[in-house]
Order: structure tokens, then sequence, then C-alpha cells
């Protein structure tokens, strides 16, 4: 019991406090209060300002990391197309036709309303995948 009160006390002793400054902080002048508050918050819009702009960079050296790693990947797949196509043209075909007729289901089963099995799902997961890749260089 001694306890609450002295927790009560301690309460109305931080209330009474804050009271007074509010009361004091009233008292001064507008243009001080102003000036004081534009002040000192200077180093907080500061380290936020710094903080969007990092985010900003990162966000721009990631997109480009990216765009990088979509371009050497499209390049090392035309390597190892042309490669297998001088090597061996008919299963290159073959190869070439079975992608793009997997990658045509899946786009049909997209657009569709109803997925029938674990093969359209991953077909519409391997369309998307091309499709998430591949735009951003088409527009």
């Amino acid at each position: 019991m001694m306890e609450v009160m002295g927790d009560q006390e301690d309460r109305r002793r931080a209330a009474r406090e804050a009271v007074l400054q509010a009361r004091a902080e009233a008292e001064r002048p507008w243009w001080q209060r102003r000036l004081f508050a534009w002040f000192f918050a200077l180093p907080s819009r500061f380290w936020r300002s710094l903080k969007w702009w990092g985010h900003e960079l990162e966000e721009a050296v990631f997109e480009a990391l990216l765009g990088l790693v979509v371009v050497g990947f499209v390049v090392a797949v035309w390597l190892l197309t042309s490669w297998a196509w001088q090597t061996a043209p008919v299963p290159t075909a073959v190869l070439i036709a079975g992608a793009v007729a997997f990658l045509t289901f899946g786009a049909v089963e997209f657009f569709r309303d109803r997925r029938r099995g674990r093969l359209a799902a991953t077909a519409v997961t391997a369309f998307c995948f091309v499709a998430l890749w591949v735009t951003p260089y088409l527009l």
C-alpha cells in the first residue's frame, strides 16, 4: 500500500513539473518559441533527409545491380544457346520450342479463371518469372 502511495506522489510531482514547464513555455514570446522549435528541429530534419537520400541511393544501386544481373543472365543464355545451336541445332530447336510452349501454356493458365494441377502452377510461375524479368527491358 505504501508503494502505491509513493507511485501516486511521483506521478503528481511529474504532472506538476510538466504543468510548470508548459506555463513557462507559454510565457515566452511567440518568436522565441518558434525559433527554439525550429533550431532544435534542424538535426532531426537533417537526419531524416539523410536517411531518405540513403534509402533512395540504396534503391538505385540495387536496381542497377539487378539490371546488371538480368543483362548478364540474358547474355549467358544467348551465348549458351548460340553455342548449342552450333553444336547440335536440332536438339537446341526442340529445347527452345519446348521452353516457348511451356511459357505459352503458363501465359494461358495465368489468364484463365481456374488453374489445374502442379504443372499449371509451375508453368504460371515460369511465365510470371520471365515476364517480370523481360518487361522492364521491353518498355
